[in-house]
């Protein structure tokens, strides 16, 4: 055999391989679709860490995430005057009712669209300051108000979201742990136990509207629907 010929048709089989392994690697994580590169979910081990954690869960639409965050005595307060919270005066969203809601969103289910994609954005820098509740030590007990941008597209609409949030959190030595998740008391592990929606726009009813009796210019059909948080949990409540 030409050993020389040999080598010269047998080399470029490595850098095949190589390139074929740069472009796609089936045992790799996920990408983040707005970077190409993956993003480790962040660490719910302070206050900070488990309300970045809730805003990951939304970008990534994972579920799986999303459903360890809160604790067995959950509850998610509407916006005062919104009127998506009429339907749940006799019946809180309590945890259950929160990871539902989530997983209609998410990955479908329900009978609102799926989103195809969702943008979340919080405040670069999150400020834990003292839980604001009466009885609440702010060793275990801390508190987060965060700016809200969001945004989500499905088949059928574009959603827009703009206000603020606020969080309840609690560290996992002091919280009420659900017993599906299988995880012990633990200092270094937070959890959120309520969350004040103040996300209602002036606008946000009208807005909300079937997109049959809204207006069809060509702007309108570009622009996102504004709405309340309280609102798209409604519309993914069942």
């Amino acid at each position: 055999m030409n050993t020389k010929r040999f080598l010269s048709r047998a080399w470029p089989l490595p850098l095949l391989l190589l390139g074929v392994s740069g472009c796609f690697n089936p045992f790799a994580p996920r990408l983040a679709s707005s970077t190409g590169h993956y993003i480790p979910a962040p660490e719910p081990n302070s206050a900070e860490g488990v309300v970045r954690l809730f805003e990951w869960s939304y970008n990534h639409r994972d579920y799986s995430r999303y459903k360890e965050l809160f604790t067995a005595d959950y509850r998610f307060y509407f916006a005062l005057g919104d009127s998506a919270g009429n339907t749940f005066r006799d019946a809180p969203v309590n945890r259950e009712m929160e990871v539902t809601m989530a997983q209609h969103l998410f990955v479908g289910g329900g009978n609102a669209s799926p989103a195809n994609n969702i943008s979340l954005l919080f405040d670069p820098t999150l400020r834990p300051s003292d839980d604001d509740r009466d009885g609440k030590n702010p060793r275990w007990h801390r508190e987060i108000i965060t700016n809200v941008n969001l945004t989500i597209k499905t088949d059928d609409n574009d959603w827009n979201i703009q206000g603020q949030a606020r969080f309840y959190v609690v560290r996992g030595d002091s919280a009420l742990i659900p017993d599906e998740l299988g995880f012990g008391p633990d200092s270094t592990r937070w959890y959120i136990d309520r969350w004040n929606d103040e996300t209602l726009q002036g606008q946000g009813a009208a807005a909300a509207q079937p997109a049959s009796s809204r207006p069809t210019s060509a702007t309108d059909l570009l622009d996102p629907i504004t709405l309340s948080w309280g609102k798209l949990k409604a519309m993914y409540s069942r």
